[in-house]
């Protein structure tokens, strides 16, 4: 059985001719896909604009953007097992079958996941992941990933990761890498040996934290970082 991992389809390859070629390289990969949030999570920035609800209802409207772009990736590639809640997807991970996550609101405690503008679709997946006990993060992007190795805080310097992200990562027992949206052709390969094919991001010495942290804006919630 191959070693688990959680991958995060980034939500502005939704129109990308890749689109369904991530979906079907990832069909037989074993790993829990994390939808992001694409043009419906832009509606909720438009939305909060205009009408100037707070960031909590927003961060909800978020969360359900992502369910929303879950729910067309399912249906695009019917053969996921699909849950929200976290005993579904490790049922299907124990038994090494591919997992789509729809991510639910109410089950994701504020406490760890806070309303926040700096909290994308990239740190939920991070948080997914620690949940799940895997040890294997990727994050496919749609902007030109360069090889070599990246500390955390240089990538999300660079729009990479959302400026959260590096709170998520810290504390060890989770590698994460991220893939330009072309990589899908060496998914197989990446997931035996990452190192070979995808863009490793490391933590930076010394201890990060939600508070010292220095986050940005990454307004609208949930839009994929380039």
């Amino acid at each position: 059985m191959p070693t688990p991992w959680v991958i995060k389809l980034g939500g502005s390859l939704h129109a990308s001719e890749h689109l369904p070629r991530w979906l079907h390289a990832l069909a037989d990969s074993g790993a829990v896909l994390v939808p992001g949030g694409g043009p419906f999570a832009d509606a909720v920035r438009t939305a909060q604009t205009h009408w100037g609800f707070s960031d909590h209802a927003a961060h909800a409207m978020a969360i359900l953007a992502m369910r929303q772009y879950g729910l067309m990736l399912g249906d695009l590639s019917p053969g996921f097992a699909v849950s929200s809640d976290i005993a579904g997807l490790a049922a299907a991970l124990a038994v090494g079958r591919s997992a789509l996550w729809l991510p639910d609101p109410a089950a994701i405690p504020e406490a760890e996941v806070p309303a926040s503008w700096a909290i994308t679709s990239d740190s939920l997946a991070a948080w997914l992941a620690r949940k799940l006990g895997v040890e294997h993060l990727l994050l496919v992007k749609s902007a030109g990933i360069p090889t070599g190795e990246f500390g955390v805080q240089a990538a999300a310097a660079r729009g990479w990761i959302d400026a959260a992200f590096p709170a998520f990562l810290a504390g060890g027992g989770l590698g994460a890498w991220l893939a330009r949206p072309d990589q899908h052709t060496r998914l197989g390969l990446g997931l035996r040996e990452p190192r070979t094919v995808f863009t490793p991001i490391v933590p930076d010495i010394g201890p990060v934290t939600r508070e010292n942290t220095s986050y940005v804006d990454h307004s609208p919630l949930f839009r994929q970082p380039a």
